[in-house]
C-alpha cells in the first residue's frame, strides 16, 4: 500500500476521496469487530458445545452446555482452549484483512530498515515501560477501590496443570502470541491506516491493541507498549523488530515466573493473588529471584524511560503529518459508523465487564 504524497492533494478530501476513506476505515473496523466477536462469543460459546459434545449424551441444549462447562472443569482442557481462542480468531481476521485491504504483508519482513543497536534501544524501552506501566496499574487500581470499584484478576499460577498444557500455554504467551498480534495490530491495522496519516496510525493502532487486552491493567501496558512497537515498525519499515521486541517482553515476564513457582510455589501463588507482604515469608532462593527482578525491572525503567526522553527529544523519523494528512486522519474516523461500535464493545469489555465480575 503505497503512501499519499500529501504535496499533491487538496487541503481537505473531496467527495470521491472521502469515499474511498470511510470505505477503507471501515474495512479496517470491520477486521477488528471479527476479531473481538470470534474471540468472546463464536469460539467461546462453540468450544463449551464442542466439550459438551465430547462429555456424554444429552437431550437438550441446557444439558449439552451444562456437559462443556464441566469438560472445561478440567484444567489441561480449559489452558488449551483459552490459547486456541485467541489463536483462530487472530488467524482468521489476519487472512481476512490482508484479503478485504490488499495488503502485502510479505514486503514488511525486510531486515535492512533497522540495526542491532537500534533494536537494543527500543528492546530497553520497552523492558521499562513493563514496569512503568506496572506502577501506573496498581496506582490507578488502587484509586478505583477507593470507589468500590474493582477489576478481576488473573490466576497466574496455573497450579493444577499437567506440564503439557503448561509448556503449550507458555509457548503461546511467550512466541506465538506475539507474532500473530504483531501481524494484525502492526501489520494488518497499522498498515491499512498509515497512508492517511502516520501518527494518527500509530495511537490508533496501539490503543485497539490495548483494549483487545480486555482488562485495564494490562490495557495500560499494551497501550504504551503498542506506541513504541508501532513507531519502531514506521521507522525502520519492517514489522521484524516488533515481533522481536514484543517475544522478547513476554518472554522475560514468563522466565521470571517461572523461576520463582520452582523457588517457591505457595509464596508466588499468594504474591500473584495480590498479597505483597507474603513475599517477606519466601525462602532465601525466592528471595533472591525477587531480588534480581526487583533490579532487573527497576533498572530497565530507569535505562528505558531515559532513551525514551533521548528519543523524544531528537525527535523521530516518524513522519510529521500535514494539514492535509491531518484532514484524513481523525475527522474521516468519526464519519466512519462502524468505529463507533468497535469503541463501545471495547470499552464495555476492557473496563466494565472485567469490574462487573469482580463485583
Amino acid at each position: 500500500m503505497e503512501n499519499i504524497n500529501y504535496q499533491t492533494v487538496t487541503l481537505r478530501p473531496e467527495k470521491a476521496e472521502r469515499k474511498l476513506i470511510r470505505r477503507q476505515y471501515m474495512k479496517t473496523a470491520l477486521v477488528i469487530l471479527i476479531n473481538v466477536l470470534l474471540f468472546n462469543i463464536v469460539l467461546n460459546f462453540s468450544s463449551v458445545l464442542l466439550c459438551g459434545l465430547a462429555g456424554g449424551s444429552f437431550s437438550s441444549l441446557r444439558e449439552l452446555w451444562n456437559n462443556g462447562t464441566k469438560v472445561l472443569e478440567n484444567d489441561d482442557i480449559n489452558t488449551v482452549r483459552s490459547c486456541l481462542i485467541p489463536i483462530i480468531s487472530e488467524v482468521t481476521a489476519i487472512l481476512i484483512g490482508v484479503k478485504l485491504l490488499k495488503l502485502n504483508l510479505k514486503k514488511l519482513f525486510t531486515r535492512n530498515g533497522f540495526t542491532g543497536g537500534e533494536l537494543a534501544k527500543e528492546c530497553s524501552i520497552c523492558l521499562g515501560l513493563q514496569t512503568a506501566a506496572a506502577l501506573i496499574a496498581t496506582f490507578v487500581g488502587y484509586i478505583l477501590k477507593q470507589f468500590g470499584l474493582e477489576s478481576q484478576t488473573v490466576d497466574l499460577t496455573a497450579q493444577n496443570n499437567s506440564a503439557w498444557s503448561l509448556w503449550f500455554m507458555y509457548f503461546y504467551a511467550s512466541l506465538l502470541g506475539p507474532v500473530l498480534e504483531e501481524l494484525l495490530y502492526r501489520g494488518v491495522i497499522l498498515q491499512s491506516m498509515r497512508k492517511y496519516n502516520e501518527r494518527f496510525a500509530i495511537v490508533l493502532s496501539a490503543l485497539i491493541f490495548g483494549l483487545m487486552h480486555q482488562n485495564y491493567q494490562q490495557f495500560i501496558l499494551a497501550f504504551m507498549l503498542g506506541l513504541i512497537l508501532a513507531a519502531a515498525d514506521l521507522r525502520s519499515g519492517s514489522i521484524i523488530p516488533s515481533i522481536i521486541m514484543h517475544i522478547i517482553v513476554n518472554t522475560s515476564g514468563v522466565v521470571m515466573q517461572l523461576a520463582m513457582q520452582a523457588a517457591d510455589f505457595e509464596t508466588f501463588a499468594k504474591v500473584a493473588a495480590g498479597d505483597a507482604n507474603a513475599a517477606m515469608g519466601g525462602n532465601a532462593a525466592f528471595m533472591v529471584l525477587m531480588m534480581i527482578n526487583a533490579v532487573f525491572r527497576y533498572g530497565f525503567m530507569f535505562l528505558g524511560i531515559t532513551l525514551l526522553i533521548i528519543a523524544m527529544v531528537k525527535g523521530g523519523n516518524v513522519r510529521k503529518p500535514t494539514p492535509a494528512g491531518k484532514s484524513r486522519g481523525l475527522p474521516m474516523l468519526l464519519r466512519t459508523f462502524l468505529w463507533y461500535v468497535v469503541f463501545i464493545v471495547y470499552i464495555y469489555l476492557c473496563f466494565i465487564a472485567p469490574m462487573k465480575a469482580a463485583g
